[in-house]
C-alpha cells in the first residue's frame, strides 16, 4: 500500500526502485486498487480536476 501511495502523485526516482527491489507479479493491479480510495477522496474534496485520476484507476481495474 505504501508503494501505491508513493506513486499516486508521481513516480519515484529510479534509485528508490533499485534499493527497494523488484515488484512482485500483479503489482500493477494491486497498485490501482490501493490508489482508488485516495483518488476518490481527492475527487470528493477537491472536485472534478481529480476525475481523470479516478477514471485511470478504474480503467486499470477494467471496471
Amino acid at each position: 500500500m505504501d508503494l501505491a501511495m508513493l506513486h499516486l502523485f508521481g513516480a519515484r526516482p529510479e534509485a528508490f526502485h533499485e534499493s527497494y527491489g523488484a515488484p512482485e507479479p500483479g503489482h500493477e493491479v494491486r497498485r490501482a486498487i490501493f490508489q482508488l480510495w485516495p483518488a476518490l477522496v481527492h475527487l470528493r474534496l477537491f472536485g472534478a480536476s481529480y476525475r481523470s485520476m479516478v477514471e485511470t484507476r478504474l480503467d486499470a481495474l477494467r471496471v
